[in-house]
């Protein structure tokens, strides 16, 4: 579930306007967080939810913090279920990332490899 508040304003992004993104594990649980805001007009938004953030909360996320690659399935790979799980993959994109590995960010990444004892970054 996504949640979400809003105050709007009438400008498009300026230099005034920050952008933050977050991700943590609470309770064993990937959640997500963001929050904008534009001093010069008072405009506040923020936002947050459980399991991956959206696309561009994301790419921000991995701007900000780079991309771990982790390898998927065998010896020295992540479980394909984790990866499955956190990730819901369809078969194909789950193949997919069985033969290129995945680009996780960083929380993303520890919660893969220490949450079933899996092997570090492939």
């Amino acid at each position: 579930m996504v949640e979400q508040f809003a105050k709007l304003h009438p400008c498009d992004p300026c230099e005034s306007c920050r952008f933050e993104a977050w991700q943590r594990i609470v309770g064993g649980r990937l959640r997500w967080e963001e929050s904008q805001e534009c001093t010069a007009y008072g405009f506040i938004a923020c936002g947050g939810g459980w399991g991956p953030p959206p696309p561009w909360v994301r790419e921000r996320i991995l701007a900000e913090e780079g991309a771990v690659r982790l390898a998927v399935g065998g010896p020295d790979g992540l479980p394909l279920k984790a990866v499955r799980e956190l990730y819901g993959l369809t078969l194909p994109e789950l193949i997919a990332a069985r033969e290129h590995g995945i680009e996780a960010t960083p929380v993303e990444a520890r919660m893969l490899t220490s949450a079933e004892g899996t092997a570090g970054p492939g």
